[in-house]
């Protein structure tokens, strides 16, 4: 796809449908699935609509977003006729470039759950409305410019919109992933402001209200954080680490790096061991190494039950969301390991704890993940040899499945989410590592082209379900609340989903999403044995 001007856009909308439908008064109204993402909201009146065999009502001022796949259907009364905004639309981000072509790839990723968005309709969202019906019924195709305006502020306001902010999360954490990836090259607030679709100086006002920091202290905050990973990983020169963080000169990092570390970069190196380590993820390869930290996020923690035993009693460490709170002064952390995709302000909060490293998150080989840890803590020998162990294990659970998955037959994960979506995972997600790289069973031939070899992870619809289907399916369900039940009775109920040879042979296998939502270390040791108990019938979940 190429844009809608010479200008390179980060994001454009392509308008699929704009209008509105009348329901009740006599009038019948069909079942639909829907194709694109779809907002509705009624004009005047309530409206009653049914949502996957639910039925519910949808009043006056409320806006229900529905993700595509999504069945539904529009209900009225002869006494009761009503009229309903409806909206369809797709975004596109843009997914690589040269001097001769844009190529945009479809994103759904912005899009929520289905459900009853947090906004009200207001008389701007509702005049925005409006100008697209009007753009869309006089086949005004050739304003697209004014279609991408009118899509880029609905988008804003109803799908992003989020108190006290005045752009999408999910624009900003692309920003900051832009960032991350690209802190080596030179770059300047006029390319991010493009980038952006801003101009330079409001995107310098809307930077540092997102952040806290003016783009250009975030930046050199990001290259140092690189820095420090750089020696306290080797005996690379300063010289050469500042040219791989992004500066030439390496007086220039060294005087960067004392005033916010208030450390030369050798006195940083020169540090010994750390031992009390403050963590806010990758407690697998942490506990592999024989690491427990003394604090660690309750969140993360509970949603990592395989790991319970060794984690109890560890403090939990809840992150603020005021950056005027005070910080915990009886830490006395050696080293914080964080994420790099914790937001600045938490970021900052966290420098204050202790030296502070940011490792990518879900980005490297599971393997050299925590082969990275072992010299970044100075267990280069453990790491080795929990590799070995791991790898041992892994020959282990081959030769138990070598006379069972018969050759030819494929294996996957799913993630089926309220939405009614079915996410389909890469490598660093979901036990998924030790399926393919590890034990090297056959993924389906979709689920290979679009999701591992392009290391990126699917959001699909159940109409593409059997597409993507494997002949031995793990379903991942959260198990509290009642989801692994609901989702048992929602596969067994779903013509897609009995009609595949999986369910048909008895090869659908549940997950705790709780203990497969982080595979790393030590948890993914233990999430093998879970999947191979199961394809061996060996343990029933």
């Amino acid at each position: 796809m190429k844009p809608y001007h010479n200008k390179p856009l980060h994001r454009i909308y392509r308008l699929q449908e704009a209008g509105k439908h009348q329901v009740g008064g006599g009038l019948a109204v069909s079942p639909e699935i829907v194709q694109s993402p779809l907002v509705l909201t009624p004009e005047e009146g309530n409206v009653q609509i049914t949502v996957e065999g639910e039925r519910t009502t949808l009043r006056m001022g409320e806006i229900l977003f529905l993700s595509a796949g999504t069945a539904y259907q529009l209900n009225g009364t002869v006494e009761a006729p009503a009229s309903v905004h409806s909206l369809s639309y797709e975004v596109y981000e843009l997914g690589s470039s040269t001097e001769q072509e844009l190529v945009y790839k479809l994103c759904r990723e912005f899009f929520p759950t289905n459900g009853i968005l947090p906004v009200r309709l207001t008389n701007k969202i509702s005049r925005l409305f409006s100008e697209l019906e009007d753009l869309n019924t006089n086949n005004l195709a050739a304003d697209t410019d004014k279609i991408q305006s009118l899509l880029c502020q609905i988008h804003l306001l109803v799908i992003e919109a989020k108190a006290g902010t005045t752009i999408t999360d999910s624009s900003y954490f692309r920003m900051l992933s832009y960032l991350h990836q690209n802190f080596h090259k030179e770059i300047t607030r006029e390319v991010m402001s493009q980038m952006m679709g801003f101009n330079p100086r409001y995107f310098s006002i809307w930077f540092r209200k997102q952040t806290g920091w003016s783009f250009t202290e975030y930046l050199t905050h990001l290259r140092v954080n690189k820095a420090k990973m750089q020696l306290m990983c080797g005996e690379t020169t300063i010289q050469e680490i500042s040219q791989r963080v992004g500066y030439t000169d390496g007086l220039y990092l060294s005087r960067k790096f004392k005033q916010i570390t208030g450390m030369t970069p050798t006195q940083f190196r020169a540090r010994p061991k750390p031992k009390r380590i403050v963590a806010l993820q990758f407690y697998g390869d942490l506990l592999a190494l024989g690491v427990l930290p003394v604090a660690a996020d309750p969140h993360i923690m509970n949603n990592s039950l395989l790991l319970s035993p060794e984690l109890e009693g560890v403090r939990g460490l809840e992150l603020p969301t005021d950056t005027a709170e005070p910080v915990s002064s009886d830490l006395e952390a050696d080293l914080v390991i964080a994420s790099t995709f914790l937001s600045p302000q938490q970021l900052r909060y966290l420098e204050k704890l202790g030296p502070l490293i940011t490792v990518e998150c879900d980005d490297m080989d599971r393997l050299e993940q925590i082969r990275l840890f072992g010299r970044l803590l100075g267990e280069e020998e453990r790491a080795e040899a929990w590799v070995r162990h791991y790898q041992l294990k892994v020959d282990s659970a081959r030769h138990r499945l070598s006379a069972l998955i018969k050759s030819g037959e494929t294996v996957a994960v799913y993630e089926i989410r309220q939405n009614n979506g079915i996410y389909i995972w890469n490598h660093t997600a979901r036990g998924v590592y030790n399926l393919y790289p590890m034990l090297g069973l056959t993924p389906p031939d979709k689920v290979r082209t679009d999701v591992l070899e392009r290391n990126e992870h699917l959001c699909i619809s159940v109409s593409d379900l059997p597409e993507y289907a494997a002949d031995h399916m793990f379903v991942v369900a959260s198990g509290r609340q009642g989801w692994t039940a609901w989702t048992r009775k929602h596969i067994s109920k779903s013509a897609v989903w009995r009609n595949l040879p999986a369910f048909r042979n008895g090869n659908i296998y549940y997950l705790k999403l709780e203990e497969f939502w982080y595979s790393e270390g030590l948890a993914l040791e233990r999430q093998l044995e879970i999947q191979t108990n199961l394809l061996t019938g060996c343990s029933l979940n």
